[in-house]
């Protein structure tokens, strides 16, 4: 390899981008002035708003059919310019005018009515018009005058009530708030949700955009077909591109970093809240930070580089590259945005995670959580993910039939129904979109609606998981029956289903054991499940938790992922693992990723041996619900000597791992249709 030529070709990547003003606007005008002037001008105006609805006088009349009761209202209304900074303009409502037209033509921003009992106390009718911005503030100011005037007279009632009221009153103790967070950690906790969202966006904004224009940009201009032809290596041509996209990535890094500290600066001199909040804090403390963030950033970039020339070399032109790096953005935005989420923290299964891991490491590190081994395991784990990518970049680039013949197809979703042909299959890049909409949905959507509705929520959560790849696969008229394995499955496969569960959840059983006794806190982790099963009763959590899963996740996985790579040039083999571990990463818990990949790998093989996806959902259904009657019938776990150990010694270990293969065997031999009791000569397509 010639690093002369590397370094020429460089040169020309980085004065072909440069020349690009296109370019120049979005990596150095946008992040260096619309970002600070969009930001500033925001906070300007929220400030203003806040201030201008204090400090702003309202227009109240008053309606009383005395002098005494309007001077009543009146001195209310003006005790609450020193109670509460409310501004006033009081006088007399018309008698000749309508209260909603006075409203309707701003005149008033609200009146209020007195109708005078026969007991101490008047009663109140406030007329205001929320649909007005102006008067609906108005009306929660005089909702607070009229409830500070109540508590004072049931205050004052009570005082002739109670003798020794006084007393009874006063506080029974003093609050004395210590804060042991410095200066340091409250800013670091401010910077931390703030800052991988940014520095992750700035990645994707410099790889974007110059990623496009070195690869499918020379496609269309008809430069790439020259360069091949020169006497340099691919590979040259290729690190030249790969260095080139990644420079300007970093490039951006260093520009919104700018950016964000010259506005950060601003704020801390400008204003006074700001200056509370972090006054007397010591840089000097993030320098570590800043260190281990940039360090992983340059990997971080390498690896968004690679992914994004991955994807822009097997487009066709530069609108279909665009429509084809939308997943990509999504994915890269959601991974961005999920340090925002309460209770996200950074652990071992999230370290190995793309794109999460550097987020939630980011976060931390500002948040001055220096954890050697997490730290160590997100480089780790970004390392070997920039080494696949750059892997398949470069199997990408070698082949000249992804280059310059048909290549990948990429998002079908951007097409129009109407020009999709019929029963087509889905493409790679649907498989990406489809399931970054589908995480970003159920993240945000249906997380949420868990957090609001609970039990109720988690439903809501397995509807949007089967509905995101069915709904795609009907607008790009999929062929379902081949996709979705929709066949009507042998009697001989439906009992090797049962079979197949009973040898598995002994197996399962068995590996939680093993794992928990290694890694004692795991198990915590898993607990949540029980929580959300034990919220509802028996027969709705039969049906969200055994009934519903089975065949939104089957529809997703061994569905929508696993009919789409089993129509492509992909080994079976390669196909099953990755979709059983797609389907085990989906449940984000480091427990249940150990013991469903092997789960998964047994369904996929399932629906290949039977090529009905009702199978898998057979076996589905049978683990969720059998863990819920044990959730509801705990007595089953005391008759059942197996179900109610958590640990097993050597001799059950053997036994119950023996009784566990028999049982897989023999559902093997029922099931499988080629060397099965049932076998069939001519396996159907």
């Amino acid at each position: 390899m010639n690093f002369r030529i590397i370094r020429t070709l460089l040169k020309k990547e980085i004065t072909d981008i440069f020349r690009d003003t296109k370019t120049i606007i979005i990596m150095i005008v946008v992040p260096l002035v619309l970002y600070p002037l969009l930001f500033l001008g925001t906070m300007l105006l929220t400030s203003n708003i806040i201030k201008e609805s204090t400090v702003k006088t309202y227009n109240v009349a008053i309606v009383s059919s005395t002098e005494e009761d309007y001077a009543f209202v009146e001195s209310l209304l003006k005790e609450a310019l020193d109670t509460h900074q409310y501004h006033f303009d009081i006088s007399k409502f018309p008698t000749d005018e309508d209260y909603e037209k006075s409203l309707r033509n701003e005149k008033y921003q609200g009146i209020i009515s007195i109708k005078t009992l026969e007991d101490d106390y008047p009663d109140f009718e406030v007329y205001t018009l929320t649909s007005s911005n102006k008067s609906s503030t108005c009306k929660g100011m005089i909702d607070q005058v009229l409830k500070d005037y109540k508590e004072k007279i049931i205050d004052e009632k009570l005082k002739d009530a109670i003798a020794d009221y006084d007393a009874l009153t006063a506080d029974p103790f003093e609050i004395d708030h210590k804060d042991y967070s410095s200066k340091e950690e409250t800013t670091g906790m401010l910077i931390g949700y703030i800052m991988p969202f940014m520095m992750i966006i700035s990645v994707l904004m410099g790889a974007f955009t110059v990623a496009i224009d070195v690869s499918v940009g020379e496609k269309e201009r008809g430069t790439l077909e020259t360069l091949i032809t020169l006497p340099i290596r691919n590979s040259e041509m290729m690190i030249s591109k790969f260095l080139a996209v990644s420079i300007f990535a970093l490039f951006s890094v260093t520009i919104n970093l700018l950016s964000f500290t010259l506005m950060g600066i601003y704020i801390y001199n400008s204003m006074s809240l700001a200056k509370t909040l972090m006054g007397g804090f010591k840089f000097t403390q993030f320098i570590p930070s800043i260190i281990l963030m940039a360090a992983v950033m340059i990997l971080f970039s390498f690896f968004v580089s690679a992914l994004c020339l991955c994807v822009d070399f097997t487009a066709k032109s530069v609108k279909e590259a665009n429509n084809m790096t939308t997943p990509l953005m999504l994915i890269l935005m959601t991974g961005a945005g999920v340090t925002v989420i309460p209770g996200v923290k950074l652990t071992s299964l999230k370290a190995l995670i793309p794109i999460l891991n550097v987020s939630l490491l980011i976060k931390d590190l500002f948040m001055l959580k220096f954890d050697p081994y997490m730290i160590a395991i997100v480089f780790f784990s970004t390392l070997i993910h920039t080494m696949i990518a750059i892997f398949v970049m470069t199997k990408i680039f070698s082949s000249e039939d992804i280059l310059f013949g048909e290549g990948v197809k990429g998002v079908r979703i951007f097409e129009k129904r109407a020009n999709m042909k019929e029963k087509q299959i889905p493409e790679i890049g649907d498989i990406i979109f489809v399931f970054a909409l589908m995480f970003l949905i159920s993240t945000f959507a249906g997380g949420y609606v868990i957090l609001r509705f609970g039990f109720a929520g988690y439903a809501v959560s397995q509807l949007i998981i089967f509905a995101v790849p069915v709904l795609y696969a009907w607008y790009m008229k999929t062929d379902f029956i081949n996709v979705f394995s929709i066949k009507k499955p042998r009697i001989n496969e439906l009992v090797g289903a049962v079979l197949f569960f009973a040898g598995t959840y002994i197996l399962v059983t068995l590996l939680v054991s093993w794992v928990s006794a290694l890694l004692p806190s795991i198990l915590e982790s898993n607990e949540q499940l029980s929580g959300i099963v034990s919220s509802g009763g028996f027969v709705a959590s039969l049906f969200v938790i055994g009934i519903m899963p089975a065949f939104a996740e089957e529809a997703a996985f061994r569905g929508f992922l696993y009919g789409t790579l089993k129509n492509k040039k992909i080994p079976i083999l390669v196909t099953m693992i990755i979709t059983a571990l797609v389907f085990a990463a989906y449940h984000m818990n480091l427990l249940q990723f150990i013991y469903v990949s092997v789960m998964g790998m047994i369904m996929s093989y399932m629906i290949y041996n039977s090529k009905s996806i009702f199978v898998t959902c057979l076996f589905h259904l049978l683990n969720n619900s059998f863990s819920v009657i044990l959730q509801f019938n705990p007595q089953i776990i005391n008759k059942i000597q197996f179900l109610g150990k958590s640990e097993f010694s050597l001799s059950d270990n053997f036994l119950y791992l023996g009784i566990s293969i028999a049982i897989l065997t023999l559902a093997f031999f029922i099931s499988d249709r080629k060397v099965g009791f049932f076998k069939i000569k001519k396996s159907e397509n």
